[in-house]
């Protein structure tokens, strides 16, 4: 391989080592994709080249740093989202080095390259009454009233991610008992999740409004044109719903509320019903109890009654007053009477 070859790496890394020996999914090697092609389009403006005349020695710890900062002030990408085109971009060189040693300089200068610390907010979830307003708001005679009414059931059970909920097929549900769902998860990990007889119920009123049967290998959400839905329509309709419901409900003002509220709502709300955070975990499909753990943190209800309790263990002050016998001034006086 020559110093200026930069096709065969790429490939290989692709080919090879993403999919034939990692075996990462297919979003996973999408959003690789998708990073290696921004970093090159933007080392390519600033070489004044186009991406087929860069070389290897293009890419340096340098051009890495300034896409970085590019991607912050240009872009507006969030923090969590440099590191993750950061940590893409770690992982090609990784293999770049053990394919051919003779970059292992620049690959460790750009290794050296450090991910960015960022404040974590608090995890922000829905109430309970603000939960109903926005089911309250759909109308469920037409077709579309019916199906964002079994989408957010489907996603307030389940608590699944907007991909998740995408990737759905009619026959990834059981209608029989005990209801289920399996659910494609991140990492190719399946789960499966207990699903509540309203949400049943909503779902087969959806499917018999399409005219689909309950065991078909067809997409369980579709648009408009009859196509599978998409994240970002996903996103539309939590949006449009929560407007809707905003009227009647003022709180709802003031919330930005995505697919993932509605997830950190179904574990609030399974908190706060005092779920087993075991099964919480599992109910999510997190990997570590720890990411679980984290929601007692923002349960501000939980927190009051904690303090609640420790009050009890701290003696109330008393209200006795002080005995006349206390005062040695008026015992000394009386002692020398």
């Amino acid at each position: 391989m020559t110093h200026s070859e930069i096709a065969t790496p790429l490939r290989g890394f692709f080919e090879q080592h993403l999919l034939a020996q990692r075996g990462l999914s297919g979003h996973t090697v999408l959003a690789y994709r998708d990073t290696l092609k921004l970093f090159l389009e933007f080392v390519g403006q600033q070489q004044r080249k186009t991406c087929t005349a860069l070389t290897l020695a293009d890419l340096t710890a340098d051009r890495v740093r300034d896409f970085l900062d590019y991607l912050e002030r240009v872009r507006k990408n969030s923090v969590p989202t440099r590191n993750a085109r950061l940590a893409a971009i770690h992982a090609f060189f990784n293999y770049l080095a053990s394919i051919d040693p003779r970059h292992l300089a620049q690959v460790q200068a750009i290794l050296a390259v450090p991910f960015k610390r960022h404040s974590h907010h608090v995890v922000e979830y829905l109430e309970r009454d603000e939960v109903l307003k926005i089911f309250a708001g759909i109308d469920g005679r037409t077709l579309l009233g019916r199906r964002d009414d079994a989408l957010l059931r489907l996603l307030y059970n389940t608590g699944m991610r907007a991909q998740e909920l995408v990737d759905l097929d009619v026959n990834h549900l059981r209608f029989s008992r005990p209801h289920t769902v399996l659910i494609h998860g991140k990492g190719r990990k399946e789960r499966t999740c207990p699903l509540w007889k309203e949400t049943i119920s909503a779902l087969k009123a959806y499917l018999q409004k399409r005219g689909v049967r309950l065991d078909d290998a067809t997409p369980l959400f579709t648009n408009r044109e009859g196509n599978r839905i998409t994240r970002f329509g996903v996103r539309y309709i939590i949006a449009h719903r929560v407007s809707v419901a905003a009227n009647s409900c003022p709180s709802l003002l003031t919330r930005r509320v995505t697919p993932h509220t509605i997830r950190h709502t179904t574990a609030m709300h399974l908190l706060q019903s005092n779920i087993d955070l075991n099964m919480i975990r599992s109910w999510l499909g997190h990997t570590s109890i720890e990411t679980t753990n984290g929601y007692v943190e923002i349960d501000l209800e939980m927190k009051r009654k904690t303090l609640q309790s420790a009050e009890k263990l701290i003696p109330a002050q008393s209200n006795r007053k002080c005995s006349w016998r206390d005062d040695d001034k008026l015992m000394s006086w009386l002692a020398k009477l």
